[in-house]
């Protein structure tokens, strides 16, 4: 892929450093960020909280034609989710997309309080993604108010890891469900690129505790992936071709998940059953009561 991507970077003290700044969303990306900030305030503006960029758009590592955007809106903490309208969204990304060549995609989320501020016990990886990876372009940034996460503590490694790694049996399922369901082009193409991208991102879970580094770029991760798995090299350079370049043969696809995709599993399900037996979604910090 064009970009190469960077690794987080780690202060003296060993937290995670965030990288993602205002500074970097330049034109054309903030043109689209302009879109969809403008979106928001205009469906549900009285229920935001405030409005987050993450991604390779806030890092400034967006390709042209490459990239896709990522936004989220942080609700109101008196909002009720379920009563916030959402049927805007889907057709907004289209559009969006329609109008700015410059990103291959745009996803719109829309984030309760809660699943930002809850029980400390557990990891929040929404708590997570905002205060690591994503910067405010619109009202109180809650960022500060978040906790910081030491990356040197083998268990907040695991938690990070553990949000990929736990996923991915259910992810893969979903896909070939959808694919099965729905083998059009398009809709392949979009579950192609979006599979893939998830298997990267679990493959390098397996291997990011030990290596110490926390990255999200597809290349990183893959080249991490090979370095303790070089026998699976072929395979992880198909994802990361397919999620540049997404495939609409159905079959081939279902092939690849029905074979890689299933060694993928059992190797989480090997990860899991040392670090997180229970399979629970949001990692449980050890108490430190006796």
């Amino acid at each position: 892929m064009a970009s190469k991507g960077r690794l987080w970077q780690v202060d003296a003290h060993g937290f995670l450093m965030n990288d993602a700044h205002l500074d970097h969303i330049k034109p054309p990306f903030s043109d689209v960020v302009n879109d969809v900030a403008k979106a928001y305030l205009e469906h549900i503006g009285d229920e935001i909280h405030s409005i987050y960029v993450t991604g390779s758009v806030a890092r400034g590592l967006a390709v042209e034609g490459q990239s896709d955007l990522d936004v989220i809106a942080l609700l109101e903490y008196y909002t009720e989710p379920e009563l916030v309208m959402q049927d805007w969204v889907a057709p907004t990304e289209e559009t969006v997309i329609a109008k700015h060549d410059c990103v291959s995609d745009v996803q719109i989320e829309i984030w309760p309080h809660g699943w930002v501020l809850h029980d400390e016990s557990e990891f929040s990886i929404s708590a997570f993604v905002l205060k690591t990876h994503a910067v405010c372009v619109w009202g109180a940034d809650i960022t500060p108010d978040l906790t910081d996460y030491k990356f040197t503590e083998r268990e907040t490694r695991l938690a990070i890891a553990n949000d990929d790694i736990v996923q991915i049996e259910p992810d893969i399922d979903e896909a070939l469900a959808e694919i099965e369901a729905d083998d059009s082009p398009v809709h392949v193409r979009y579950w192609c690129k979006r599979i893939c991208k998830n298997m990267v991102h679990a493959a390098f879970g397996l291997v990011m505790v030990d290596e110490v580094v926390h990255t999200r770029d597809i290349d990183l991760s893959a080249s991490y992936f090979i370095k303790h798995f070089p026998d699976y090299e072929p395979e992880m350079k198909q994802a990361m071709q397919w999620i540049e370049s997404p495939i609409d043969d159905a079959q081939e696809l279902m092939d690849f998940l029905d074979t890689f995709g299933a060694w993928l599993i059992a190797e989480c399900d090997e990860w899991l059953d040392q670090h997180n037996p229970d399979r629970y979604l949001e990692y449980q910090f050890e108490s430190d009561e006796d």
